[in-house]
């Protein structure tokens, strides 16, 4: 036992001498704050278009016999462009949401210190995510780079663009106008030297990569991060979450929310991309998303609570049980 309890100890201070304060570092870090708070700002979006999805593709055999299953299917392929449209305009695009969501938290980081306008921010990184990702070709916008494909370059530019404005309103670059004029029409002329950077420095490069691999930037960026994308969808790199999320419970911090707001990026590309293959009737590709984290390792409370209360409310009957006879 007393090796054990030294054992013990021994876990116990190095989690909170060493990987709580880091965990409390990162969580409270702006950037990483303004993605999960950007997340979950656009997550009705993303909720509404996958219950649609299920509408679109019911749950049923092909050959089903049942009336309502095949009342369902029949149903869904004849209106099925109908049903997906919501979807289209939620799901495949939400990487637009997330751009804008997550470059509106981080401005409101600098509200204070540096009088950001959180909506502008959100309104030039929206602009520059459409203009490397999204290029008018022959009269339309694609909208390939729009969805899961997106997020990782969504996420960048939101980053890029509000540290980009904060840089030029701490060093007083841009268009200064008289305090008589309304302040709305102050933010907009504030707004003209960032969208000017923007295109001179993303649309080149834009071009470059556009020019010299065949590609989008989202696409590259989606190549760079393929191998990460595809250990994250591995066992070992569930155990790793596991093990991260109850070591920060142990510590005190709610590991749970910091894990899974640091893997959301990922299970939404995941979720997108099997989303694609859905709609293609070809088979789904990845496992790790949200749903699976939250069906089948935090059910009912990190640690999956629910089957503890289930045992210690089943332990309780037999012991009223026993006392009663």
């Amino acid at each position: 036992m007393s090796a054990n309890h030294a054992a013990f100890n021994l876990i116990f201070r190095f989690v909170e001498n060493y990987v709580s304060p880091i965990a409390g570092r990162i969580s409270s870090q702006r950037h990483v704050m303004a993605i999960r708070d950007g997340f979950i700002s656009a997550m009705p979006f993303m909720i509404v278009g996958s219950f649609l999805l299920v509408f679109a593709y019911p749950p049923f055999s092909p050959d089903t016999t049942w009336g309502f299953a095949r009342a369902w299917l029949d149903m869904a392929k004849q209106f099925e462009g109908q049903i997906l449209t919501p979807f289209d305009m939620t799901m495949g695009v939400m990487s637009l949401y997330i751009c804008a969501a997550i470059a509106y938290n981080l401005g409101k980081h600098y509200v204070k210190s540096h009088q950001l306008d959180p909506f502008m921010c959100a309104m030039l990184s929206l602009m520059a995510f459409l203009l490397i990702a999204a290029p008018k070709t022959k009269g339309a916008l694609p909208v390939d780079s729009l969805g899961g494909t997106g997020i990782f370059t969504a996420i960048l530019v939101a980053i890029y663009c509000v540290e980009m404005m904060r840089f030029l309103k701490a060093h007083n670059i841009g268009i200064r106008l008289p305090d008589q004029v309304p302040p709305m029409i102050k933010n907009s002329f504030d707004l003209l030297i960032p969208v000017l950077v923007v295109v001179l420095t993303l649309y080149p490069l834009s071009l470059f990569i556009q020019s010299e691999f065949g590609m989008l930037i989202p696409q590259a960026i989606m190549a760079i991060f393929k191998p990460l994308v595809s250990a994250a969808d591995s066992l070992p790199a569930i155990l790793l979450a596991v093990l991260i999320g109850h070591l920060l419970w142990f510590a005190g911090i709610h590991g749970a929310a910091i894990v899974s707001g640091m893997l959301q990026m990922f299970w939404l590309t995941n979720l997108g991309m099997n989303q694609t293959a859905l709609a293609q009737s070809a088979p789904l590709p990845h496992i790790f998303m949200e749903a699976f984290w939250t069906f089948f390792i935090v059910i009912g409370g990190s640690g999956a609570t629910m089957g503890w209360c289930s045992a210690t409310c089943a332990a309780a009957r037999r012991t009223c049980g026993r006392l009663a006879g």
